[in-house]
Parts: structure tokens; C-alpha cells; sequence
């Protein structure tokens, strides 16, 4: 649908109801501004919920800035580059969202784990990884004083390690 005013794509729909008459007025949002009607700005998906965890409004979030670089939200999105590293912190929810977002849903890399190696054979990588991942749960678990749980996972890490020479 065109602008009933000068032809360009319509972005704002009015319709006035009168006396049992319909009026419809199709404008762009400058032709909208310039009758003094202000088309709303809805906020997306992920400015919704942002507001929802941090109860901050849109624009809130958008001007959100950091005390030690003065970098906003906003300059973070156009920009693709933080200030300093207490933007980490700032940004938390936000940076969180842009990068399970650009990630397919993840939040960390995991990076590329090749299927075969030739010195260890498959799987290699991935049970290192998983060693690493049960030492700092065995840490957690020592620290929470969770001693079973912990001679659990020293034993599965012994056995584990075992595998990989």
C-alpha cells in the first residue's frame, strides 16, 4: 500500500469511523509526522524480553552505559566492538542474548573437534574435554564438601584417563 500523500510505502493505517461512514488514510512516517502523528515504535522480540530480566524499558536498555568507557548498548550494536572489560558486566543480559542469538541458541564456542586423529584415534578430543569438565566438578565438589560425590568423579576421571595414554 503507497502513501495516500506522496506515493511512497505506507507505514502508518488510519481508520476513522463516523456516523457509520469509514474513512481510510494510508501515510509514510513522514507525511504521518508532518500531520503530527507519530507512528509507534514497537520493540523486538529481544528488547521485549530483555525488559522482562533486567525491567528496563527499550530505550533504557539502548542508553545503558558504561561508567568506565561510556559505551551504550546502542554504539555496542553498531559498532560490533565493546570499550573495556567491564562492558562484560554491563552488558551481561543483553551480550548473553546477541550471542545465543548468533550462535543458534549456544553461549560459549565449542569450537571444531576434528571426527578422527591419526596418533590417538576418534573420540580423543572429546574425552579430554570431558576430563576437564569432571576436574572442575570434582573442585566444586571437594569445595562443597560433597565427598562421595567427589571419590565418584576422581574415580571415573582415573579410569578415564587411563583411556588416553
Amino acid at each position: 500500500m503507497s502513501c495516500d500523500r506522496c506515493n511512497k510505502p505506507a507505514t502508518v493505517h488510519i481508520k476513522e469511523i463516523s456516523g457509520g461512514a469509514v474513512r481510510e488514510l494510508h501515510l509514510c512516517e513522514k507525511c504521518a509526522a508532518e500531520q503530527g502523528m507519530v507512528a509507534q515504535k514497537h520493540a523486538t522480540f529481544f528488547e521485549s524480553v530483555n525488559a522482562l530480566i533486567v525491567g528496563k524499558t527499550a530505550d533504557e536498555i539502548k542508553n545503558l552505559k558504561c561508567p568506565n568507557c561510556g559505551m551504550t548498548w546502542k554504539e555496542f550494536k553498531d559498532t560490533g566492538l565493546l570499550g573495556c572489560t567491564k562492558d562484560y558486566e554491563i552488558f551481561a543480559v543483553q551480550l548473553t542474548a546477541w550471542i545465543e542469538s548468533a550462535q543458534a541458541g549456544g553461549n560459549h564456542h565449542t569450537g571444531k573437534i576434528p571426527a578422527a586423529r591419526a596418533i590417538h584415534g576418534p573420540g580423543y578430543l572429546r574425552l579430554k574435554e570431558t576430563i576437564l569438565r569432571m576436574k572442575a566438578e570434582l573442585s566444586q565438589a571437594v569445595s562443597e564438601e560433597d565427598y562421595h560425590h567427589a571419590a565418584e568423579l576422581r574415580d571415573k576421571i582415573k579410569a578415564m584417563e587411563s583411556q588416553t595414554g
